[in-house]
């Protein structure tokens, strides 16, 4: 057994210097108390404490049975203070547990871990909750003035983005997660009311549990009016948007990560257009600094980069990892029960940007939809040409894909050759044929007129929408492939040529993915009966539809193939 004085000799302890950085030093170790806290003398104890980690998690009950069955110890973890640090790195009784989470990734089969850890829960037997229990308490009351003055400044926050922009609607994007927790909790305390608009974005790919909490919190704040935003893309029969998609244009990437704007951004934007025309929103978020480099730059108030309508303010931005767990556990909230499971953040199941040990625990815990989403990558790999798919997908390769690489490239794929005769002009040689929705495409260059263009030729004028010069000249009829475009004035010609580039792979790229919609700052951009529609009286001609993306779309961004050397 491991006993709180001394760990059994399995679990070699590493020296201290390994343990923490002096410089990052923010939290210390209570020996006697066997918890965390924030300062160098425990403030229940009164004992010193000693420097431990830069930041932590707890370990719930359920999760350390999982570590017991993947450590061959089994009750050996129950009751002991366990905790788990940046870079995956688990503590008992504030040592470490030295294990090499590769190594245990790759020598269980998750599967069979799902049923050791299932038929171990299922016993009923204690697994630790009430020595948890005490500790917990322990560790709320002993860091009681830290989370006084987080919750000072988080309120503080929430009351300076609400004066600074009174008219607009409040809301929480509200996830499910922890983080989105708190901040639902810290508005609604800090304003004094429940009557915050929250919204919930389905991906679809969310996890089960994630759907269990929203249920129960909306079941428990009835007085909280809700809303559920969700992609209604091309195909709105399936109940699988995300592998349809993924089918289509393949799976998302750390580098490539689509999902974002077409199951997120754009539902979000799509919904905050319905029920605000004019104010626009003030959305609280569950960003942190501390989460990645790139959320590190946010600052706690500002205009969304990619929503035009929306003001974002993130009340918990300077706060860690454990100082939401202090938030959680002190003001008895509930919270998603993927975390007890051991999840470190709750989101789509199956992002690429999940670390492996997190879709080990998918895996685990979600073995159907860990078994379905493991046979479309391998069945993808195969389609794409690589010749050992099964590895390909085991080793995770598949997060590194970049572009559109054995696949179907239609949609990247632009033909055009500069016309000979007219040096202002150009020829394009599509892979769909012209429609009547192409020119919905040229709308944010100007004005089109059908009427003084000769019809023969298909001809129609895109007039500049102050001066009523033509800006560009479109020659190709229907049902052709091959548009001819003139730019009469030459002025510069390249930067023109490469907008019309852009909108041309739009046309022939566009599965409504809902990025164009999302950053347009006049809301002209509408997907009407599955279509791509522009209402040319409220656009600006900004060209933020065409500059936002690499080749002016995502889905062309996306499948672009890269040419080597």
């Amino acid at each position: 057994m491991i006993r709180n004085e001394n760990v059994c000799d399995q679990f070699k302890y590493l020296h201290e210097e390994q343990v923490y950085s002096g410089r990052e030093n923010k939290l210390y170790w209570c020996g006697r108390c066997q918890i965390p806290v924030y300062y160098e003398k425990c403030p229940v104890c009164k004992q010193d404490a000693v420097p431990f980690v830069t930041d932590l998690r707890p370990v719930f009950p359920e999760e350390a049975v999982l570590l017991e069955i993947l450590l061959k110890c089994k009750g050996e973890l129950r009751g002991h203070s366990l905790w788990n640090a940046k870079g995956n790195r688990y503590f008992v009784n504030g040592k470490p547990l030295p294990f090499v989470l590769k190594d245990v990734v790759t020598e269980w089969d998750p599967f069979e871990v799902h049923r050791l850890w299932r038929d171990e829960i299922l016993k009923g037997e204690d697994i630790g909750e009430d020595e948890f229990a005490e500790r917990q308490q322990k560790f709320t009351v002993a860091n009681r003035e830290r989370l006084l003055k987080l919750e000072e400044d988080a309120f503080n926050c929430v009351k300076r983005a609400v004066a600074k922009f009174p008219e607009r609607i409040k809301m929480v994007s509200f996830s499910g997660g922890k983080d989105s927790t708190v901040v639902s909790s810290v508005v609604r305390r800090a304003l004094g009311t429940n009557d915050i608009l929250h919204v919930f974005c389905d991906t679809t790919i969310e996890f089960p549990f994630t759907y269990e909490y929203i249920t129960v919190f909306r079941r428990r704040n009835r007085r909280v009016p809700f809303l559920k935003a969700q992609y209604r893309g091309y195909n709105e029969h399936t109940d699988k948007p995300f592998l349809e998609l993924c089918r289509k244009i393949g799976p998302p990437s750390r580098v490539m990560r689509w999902c974002c704007t077409t199951f997120k951004t754009a539902p979000i934007s799509d919904l905050i257009d319905k029920f605000s025309q004019e104010k626009g929103v003030l959305t609280f978020y569950g960003v942190r600094n501390s989460e990645s480099v790139r959320r590190s730059k946010y600052r706690d108030i500002e205009h969304s980069p990619k929503i035009a309508k929306q003001v974002v303010a993130s009340p918990i931005i300077d706060w860690n990892d454990l100082d939401i767990w202090l938030y959680l556990l002190t003001r008895q909230e509930e919270f998603n029960y993927a975390y007890r499971l051991g999840f470190p953040r709750v989101g789509c199941w199956c992002c690429p940007s999940n670390s492996d040990w997190a879709y080990f625990l998918a895996q685990v815990y979600l073995p159907e939809q860990a078994a379905e989403w493991n046979s479309f990558l391998v069945e993808f790999a195969r389609r794409i040409g690589k010749p050992d798919a099964e590895e390909y997908v085991r080793s995770g390769n598949w997060k590194a894909r970049q572009g559109g690489e054995g696949m179907d490239v239609r949609f990247s794929q632009l033909q055009f050759e500069p016309c000979a005769n007219e040096p202002n002009a150009s020829n394009y040689y599509l892979t769909v044929p012209i429609t009547g929705a192409l020119y919905e495409y040229f709308k944010p260059f100007g004005r089109l007129n059908f009427d003084i263009g000769k019809r023969l030729l298909g001809e129609v004028y895109v007039l500049d929408r102050i001066t009523q010069e033509p800006v560009l000249i479109l020659q190709g009829r229907e049902g052709s492939r091959h548009l001819k475009v003139i730019a009469p004035n030459p002025f510069n010609l390249k930067l023109l040529f490469s907008r019309v580039e852009c909108q041309l792979r739009k046309y022939q790229s566009c599965i409504l993915c809902g990025g164009c919609p999302s950053i347009c700052p006049a809301k002209a951009i509408k997907f009407v009966g599955h279509q791509y529609k522009i209402d040319g009286d409220k656009c600006a001609g900004c060209m933020k539809c065409i500059a936002y993306y690499d080749h002016g779309c995502l889905v062309a961004k996306v499948t672009q193939v890269r040419r080597s050397g």
